[in-house]
């Protein structure tokens, strides 16, 4: 089998097939959604995701993925997923999909030598997205983590001071810049 000539030939089909995978993950109405709305404007989920899985799926095929174009079309995808609904393995485990889907493609001949290698190849490519998604997904819920945290802090802040139980005292440094204009 010439698997290069097959993967050119079928590249936009098998990534096709992810992205429905994808897709799949999300509540029925937004699934509609996502497949029958092509404005990116109006559906920029399902643009995103779409042109993610795309630059992913690319990646994902090579002899040596390139960490740099790979953080480029995860980082969109995880934080989307690291704000919605998902648990933390939910949200990656959308990755683990091309496995399976490249697998099934290329049952028919998995005893060539040259399929196998790259079955093998495209394992551990997965496995290398699992745990950069997994980098990525902590940073994002670490960032939304403190957002939260400050916010409430700067609520407190308001309703203390509201309350007369707390008091800006004014920075004496802003005081001394005022004089000198």
């Amino acid at each position: 089998m010439e698997l290069q000539k097959y993967l050119t030939e079928n590249r936009r089909k098998l990534a096709d097939k992810w992205v429905a995978a994808v897709i799949e993950t999300y509540p029925k109405d937004s699934v509609k959604f996502f497949l029958n709305t092509k404005d990116p404007f109006a559906n920029p989920v399902g643009n995103t995701i779409k042109r993610s899985i795309d630059l992913l799926f690319a990646e994902v095929i090579k002899q040596k993925m390139d960490p740099a174009a790979v953080n480029e079309a995860m980082d969109p995808i995880i934080r989307l997923r690291a704000v919605q609904e998902f648990t933390p393995s939910r949200a990656i485990a959308f990755i683990l999909t091309v496995k399976h889907l490249l697998s099934d493609a290329l049952k028919k001949h998995r005893t060539d030598k040259e399929v196998a290698l790259f079955l093998e190849n495209v394992a551990a490519n997965t496995d290398e997205l699992i745990l950069i998604a997994f980098d990525i997904y902590g940073k994002c819920r670490e960032k939304i983590y403190l957002l939260r945290i400050n916010q409430s802090k700067e609520s407190l802040k308001k309703l203390l001071i509201k309350k007369d139980l707390l008091c800006e005292i004014p920075d004496p440094n802003s005081q001394i810049s005022e004089l000198k204009e």
